[in-house]
């Protein structure tokens, strides 16, 4: 089968409940993709399918799921050359020091952020936050070689962070944040662009990063860089939990 559907073990631990993700193409056969989800145990199911294959959706509901759009995640890149970048006496490296100042920059900085969980009326936001705190210092521990984090100053204090994988001569920027109070200061660009130089100087040919499509900033961000946009996802949940007597409740709730 062209996708697969797994079990996640941080969404299930996080929010108390089984949690599955699964990620399909264009060649992700229909009837193959149902059979998948039908005989899925989850009570959530994270769905993502490139952006336009409404198809999916459609069929689920048809057979009785709860299907909600929950956002469209966007992905641009860029090829790297020896040029690519230039290096910012203001980032380097994090270590396991920075730990604290990381908390609290991804604390503010993904507060409220509507991601795909803050579509699902049933996931509390505040396990979402600490989801993002705990993925933004996941890697001051032991880092392994094709893992890094990046850490951007304003004098004397650490405005924002970027964490990044690399793998088979491509490397992805997973997670980035600058904290509010230091924005429209020029600290984004020169972290990226440093980490752009960085890897170019490793020898890597690729630099990915994504958003979701309501995050026009740091798109416009990424477009003066020189990256463009190559590919999108609809990412959507099937929640077991929900029911149609559920969903009329929550709205007379916000009535």
């Amino acid at each position: 089968m062209t996708g697969m559907i797994d079990f996640s073990p941080f969404d299930s631990a996080r929010f108390g409940i089984r949690v599955e993700r699964g990620s399909f193409n264009t060649e992700s056969p229909l009837a193959e993709l149902l059979a998948s989800i039908s005989s899925s145990s989850a009570d959530l199911l994270i769905l993502r399918v490139p952006a336009g294959r409404t198809d999916i959706a459609l069929a689920l509901q048809q057979t009785g799921e709860i299907v909600i759009p929950a956002d469209t995640l966007v992905y641009y890149g860029i090829d790297l050359t020896p040029e690519s970048g230039t290096w910012a006496p203001s980032v380097r490296r994090a270590t396991a020091a920075d730990r604290p100042a990381i908390i609290d920059i991804a604390a503010a900085g993904f507060q409220g952020y509507r991601s795909h969980y803050a579509a699902n009326p049933l996931i509390p936001a505040n396990l979402v936050l600490e989801g993002y705190v705990e993925w933004a210092q996941s890697r001051l521990g032991q880092q392994e070689e094709n893992q890094s984090t990046w850490v951007v100053s304003d004098g004397d204090v650490i405005a924002g962070f970027a964490t990044c994988d690399s793998e088979g001569g491509v490397a992805e920027i997973v997670l980035n944040s600058v904290h509010p109070r230091f924005e429209r200061r020029g600290h984004y660009g020169r972290l990226l662009h440093h980490v752009m130089r960085h890897h170019a100087h490793q020898g890597e040919q690729r630099l990915i990063i994504s958003t979701q499509i309501w995050n026009y900033t740091v798109q416009r961000q990424w477009a003066r860089a020189g990256l463009r946009i190559e590919r999108a996802f609809d990412t959507y949940h099937v929640d077991r939990r929900l029911q149609p007597r559920t969903i009329h409740s929550l709205s007379e709730t916000e009535k």
